[in-house]
């Protein structure tokens, strides 16, 4: 069935919690990342990729959260996101947006 629109503002506002979490979890490991870094340590290839995929998305934050904070931006995201396909961070993709 058909989800009112309760259930679909509610499943957005979970969809942009569990983003943001994921993307301030990712933030602290590639904090601890640079810090190895600066200190002399060496990462491997996939701490390497990792730290470049968070960096990415965290330029890639301002961008989107202009579509979050302004009132009703968020209808122009498809727009947007057909035009630009990788402006979004990649912890706010879902299987079905991929």
């Amino acid at each position: 069935g058909k989800k009112s629109l309760r259930q679909r503002v509610v499943d957005e506002l979970k969809h942009y919690y569990h983003g943001f979490h994921l993307l301030w979890i990712d933030t602290k490991v590639a904090a601890r990342m640079v810090w190895r870094l600066l200190h002399g340590q060496v990462l491997t290839r996939r701490e390497r990729r990792r730290l470049l995929r968070t960096c990415a998305d965290l330029f890639r934050l301002v961008p989107f959260l202009v579509f979050v904070i302004v009132p009703f931006m968020e209808f122009l995201l498809p727009v947007f996101l057909k035009l630009f396909p990788d402006m979004l961070p990649s912890t706010f993709e879902t299987e079905s947006k991929k």
